[in-house]
């Protein structure tokens, strides 16, 4: 489950991070307790312990998740996300390295919670993926969900409508990429926002109330959960079914974005009217059809070799990280 506190929707909120149970009780540190390597390809840098095959397979699924996300999105070539740095971690240095000193008085005397995290940045973005037993690939999962959020909310679709945002990010909730570079999309949503009562469930969006609906409105009582449910629904319609509708869905982004009303830009987007359209997404006979495994254009991108790190230099980085976690997040 991806926790998070008020549904606002900007690069810095709306989740917080996959939470792991791990029993803790280690006095801060900074220093390596196990053997680290590091893998640097494209923007994306990886550093984890204790095996370099770990450290190339992450790194090798985040260059795909970027290959991935630029053609949910429809991102143009030349954008270029910040540099993100990946951080395996074993139980014991996440310890030691995740939890803020409010963290650990807020736990102190109960059983503690680690959780992996992002931490976005003005220059460079963080992650910190707990590994536990038994986890599988749960844990960079929700990491790759939390990134992908902060990069709709602050890239190229910044501008978009909740709708196309909040849809092309969790309609990557749960990926799995195989070594071919070959994405399977979850039909499920196994990573949910936990959100309070103000914002519980109350009903269902019809298609008009989806795409007028403003972070505005979320913010004031809007029901988040049902949002990004019907948003994701809304993707799939849009972006698995045909090349055809996909180029309209984001056509109909861009015709929003420029502020024209729903219904007109549904018209001039999908050439149909509005009550049509809707019928058709509302029908759900396209679900039949939809295509929940994508075959990314381009050659899938070749991890570098693994670097080993000595100790130094394993300080060093793992103190970066420390220092980001205590420092407030600060989104672009």
């Amino acid at each position: 489950m991806v926790t998070g506190n008020s549904p606002v929707l900007s690069a810095r909120s709306g989740f917080s991070a996959l939470v792991l149970v791990v029993l803790l009780g280690c006095a801060p540190i900074c220093e390596a307790r196990a053997q680290y390597w590091r893998v640097t390809g494209d923007h994306v840098t990886v550093i984890c312990s204790p095996l370099a095959s770990r450290c190339a397979h992450l790194s090798t699924q985040f260059l795909a998740f970027n290959r991935l996300l630029r053609y949910v999105a429809g991102w143009d070539d030349d954008y270029v996300p910040a540099p993100l740095t990946v951080y395996s971690l074993p139980p014991e240095d996440a310890a030691s390295l995740l939890l803020t000193a409010e963290d650990r008085k807020q736990q102190r005397g109960s059983n503690n919670v680690l959780s992996s995290k992002f931490l976005p940045g003005r220059e460079e973005d963080f992650a910190a993926i707990v590994e536990s037993p038994g986890a599988g690939d749960s844990p960079a999962q929700g990491v790759m969900l939390l990134y992908t959020e902060s990069i709709i909310l602050g890239g190229p679709t910044a501008r978009f409508p909740p709708w196309y945002q909040l849809g092309v990010a969790n309609l990557v909730n749960g990926v799995m990429i195989r070594a071919d570079g070959t994405a399977y999309l979850d039909r499920n949503q196994p990573f949910e926002p936990l959100v309070d009562k103000a914002h519980q469930t109350r009903g269902r969006y019809d298609l008009k109330q989806l795409l007028q609906l403003t972070a505005a409105d979320l913010n004031a009582g809007g029901d988040f959960k049902e949002f990004i449910r019907r948003s994701r629904s809304w993707a799939e319609f849009g972006l698995l079914t045909t090349p055809e509708r996909r180029a309209q869905y984001r056509e109909l982004g861009v015709l929003m974005r420029q502020g024209a009303a729903a219904e007109e830009a549904i018209q001039s987007a999908f050439g149909k009217p509005f009550a049509q359209v809707q019928a058709e997404f509302e029908d759900g006979h396209w679900r039949k059809s939809a295509q929940f495994r994508l075959s990314l254009p381009g050659a899938p991108q070749a991890a570098p070799a693994a670097e080993r790190l000595d100790s130094a230099e394993a300080d060093k980085q793992l103190r970066q990280l420390a220092e980001r976690v205590q420092a407030e997040p600060v989104g672009r």
